[in-house]
This record gives structure tokens, sequence and C-alpha cells, in this order.
């Protein structure tokens, strides 16, 4: 089709953009509808397809690969989708169908497949200091949000048209940035779970050697405890009735010598 990496890249933006507002508002947002997230999602959708066709149709005269591949009509797909999809979602949360989502049922509503906690240390289970990393976290995605969208593009500003030394060093530090993104979410969940993974390879190597220590039995029982499992409540002895027990009180009972 004649379609580069950087025109995919482009065009996912087109596609996707819209729901990306309406899932932020769904998370965040006790009014939002969840009828007018999928309502703004496709009606977004649709209006940035039709804001990119017409792009290219106003500013090349046709509509090919290449006069669709252009930044301009990228840009005005992109920013319809994602502007639009907010827009309609706001006004149909706000006016049509405003919901009053109380945010503290959905932890109550969460249920694991097995309440299995052991892998989860005081700290995790912590609501203070989950608080406390949604307060850091928050914050941070902000400040990264405002120096990526504003910050970033800003900067390129006074060099206007690039040379070929900015622009090799513009490449570098986005190759740098995602090198350093990508070692991050590679190697620090390693380095969170070195002690957990150091205890699975011990276990796997004295099971090989069939070495099995006192201290580890005696870990694995304390593992065990600490497990958490949803068990039904054990029913009442008192409240099942004995079938043998009803027949001897039944044979017990007078018999009403009218009756018989």
């Amino acid at each position: 089709m004649g379609l580069n990496l950087g025109w995919v890249y482009l065009f996912m933006g087109v596609v996707i953009g819209s729901a990306v507002i309406p899932l932020w508002n769904m998370m965040t947002w006790d009014k939002a509808s969840g009828k007018g997230a999928i309502i703004a999602a496709w009606s977004g959708l649709i209006l940035a397809l039709i804001g990119w066709l017409v792009g290219a149709q106003i500013q090349s005269g046709s509509i090919s690969v290449s006069t669709l591949g252009s930044n301009e009509v990228m840009l005005s797909g992109n920013l319809i989708a994602i502007l639009s999809s907010g827009f309609i979602h706001y006004v149909y949360s706000k006016f049509v169908d405003p919901q009053d989502y109380d945010f503290s049922q959905l932890d109550a509503n969460i249920h694991l497949v097995e309440q299995d906690l052991s892998g989860l240390g005081a700290e995790q289970q912590d609501k203070n200091e989950i608080r406390r990393a949604k307060r850091w976290i928050t914050r941070r995605g902000y400040i990264l949000t405002f120096v990526l969208i504003i910050v970033w593009p800003i900067l390129s500003i006074p060099a206007q048209v690039f040379t070929e030394s900015y622009f090799a060093f513009w490449v570098l530090v986005s190759i740098a940035w995602g090198f350093g993104a990508a070692i991050t979410i590679s190697f620090l969940p390693l380095f969170e779970s070195q002690d957990e993974i150091g205890k699975v390879f011990s276990g796997i190597f004295n099971c090989i050697m069939g070495r099995y220590s006192p201290e580890d039995t005696a870990q694995h029982a304390e593992e065990e405890t600490a497990v958490k499992t949803l068990e039904e409540p054990e029913e009442s002895v008192k409240d099942v009735e004995d079938p043998v027990e009803k027949e001897v009180t039944n044979a017990k009972e007078p018999v009403d010598e009218e009756g018989a």
C-alpha cells in the first residue's frame, strides 16, 4: 500500500484518539456517563475520519496515501478525534445523562479470583501509602504531560527550520528517552522483586538437589497461613436438623387417644 511506519503511527491517533478523553473521564469524573463515553468515542472517530479526508482534499486537491499522510492533515485528524470526543462526552454527561458515582465502591467491589495477598507487603496493603502513591503519580503525570505537550514543542520554535546537526540532536534525545524508558520498565520490576525471584530459584535448586531445610518448611507453612482465601461461612451445627433425632422425637410424642 506504500505506507511507512510514520504514516501508520500518525494514523493511529486518528483511529483511537477519540477514546482518550472518554476513558479518562470514566476513571476520574463521578458524573461521567458510560453510554455517553461510547457515543463520544464513535462520534469522535467518525468526525476525525471526515476531517482527515476533507483536510487532504482542501490542502492538496486530491485524496491519496501521500496527501493523507502530510503533517497538517494528520494533525487535524488527531485533534478532531481527541477534542470532539471530549466535548461530546462532557455535554452528554453534564446535561443528558449525569451520573453520581461513588468511587469508594470501586475498591469495595473489586474481588480477586483468589484472595491471595501473600505477595503484597504491609506498604502495598496500607490505604495511606496507596493514597500517597496515587498523589505521587498524579502530580508527575500532569508535569510530564505539560512538558511533552507544551514545553517540548515550544523548544522547537526558536530553531524554526532544523539544521542537520540540530535535527540529529533532536533525534538523539528521542532515542535516549525511548531507551531510558525501556530500561526502566524492564529492569525496575526485576530489581523490586529480587528477593522473591531469589527464593524461587533457590527453591528450584533445592528441589532438583533433593534438599529441604527445616527453615524452608517452616517458611512455607507461614506463607500458607498468610494466604487469605474466601471461604463460605460454616453452617451451624444447630441449624442442621438431624433426621435420626427427628425420628426419635416424633416417636416420643404422646399419641392423641381420641384421634387413635
